[in-house]
């Protein structure tokens, strides 16, 4: 019988990834093992083996996956900053969607997904005017615009989980601030500790990735071609 559920359910690269994810999202990929992975399949170590190299290469492979996910193809607008809305809104759907998104894709790898990624970006950033070196460092600078507050409230929360907030110690804290002096600070103090996203930070992610190049690009001088020299006679 169990040949039988194997031969039409045969393991392939796919559901490996597809199993890690899953565990990832629910346990952070800390929680990621080649045996626990394979403890889920129904399968032996070896076999996953014959699909990975190792663990580095299953979150690789997990990262490119999710990297498929992006709508990064060819530009769609005749505005480069339209494309890169796109391309933000869709790298925040799956940062939503994944919880181990942000911290999969912070690892340094390489895959065709992230090259695609690149390659699209590059292109936006070619179209703003930006040059190849200038280009590399901003989407350094706005992929971490991204994960960056998405792995704080991912480690946020997992610290609140291994130790709760000692609701009287928050108490006293606030007890010693007064609205004279921390007018501003006060007004927020309900909401200051929450870094769960609220509404409308998708949409000011995204405005803040695109105001940010615009001024950088604006700020560029003017480029000017240089007239060839004529050939002076002797």
């Amino acid at each position: 019988m169990t040949g039988d559920v194997k031969a039409q359910n045969p393991l392939t690269t796919d559901r490996v990834v597809d199993a890690a994810l899953e565990v990832a999202d629910r346990d952070g990929i800390g929680g990621v093992s080649l045996r626990r992975i394979a403890s889920s399949l129904g399968v032996t170590p070896m076999a996953i083996y014959r699909h990975v190299r190792d663990k580095g290469h299953l979150l690789d492979l997990m990262a490119d996956r999710l990297l498929m996910e992006l709508d990064a193809g060819a530009p769609e607008s005749s505005s480069w900053q339209a494309d890169l809305r796109r391309v933000a809104a869709s790298m925040l759907a799956v940062v939503q969607a994944h919880p181990a998104a942000p911290f999969l894709l912070s690892r340094p790898f390489v895959s065709p997904s992230a090259l695609r990624v690149t390659e699209t970006m590059l292109g936006i950033l070619k179209r703003a005017g930006f040059g190849p070196v200038e280009s590399v460092r901003l989407v350094q600078v706005l992929t971490g615009m991204i994960l960056g507050p998405a792995i704080h409230r991912a480690s946020y929360a997992a610290a609140g989980r291994e130790s709760a907030t000692d609701p009287e110690r928050e108490q006293a804290a606030w007890a010693g601030l007064n609205a004279e002096d921390f007018p501003n600070l006060m007004r927020v103090a309900d909401q200051l500790m929450d870094w769960r996203p609220g509404p409308g930070a998708d949409e000011l992610t995204i405005e803040l990735w695109v105001a940010g190049v615009e001024q950088l690009a604006n700020r560029r001088p003017a480029r000017t071609v240089a007239t060839p020299r004529r050939s002076q006679r002797r």
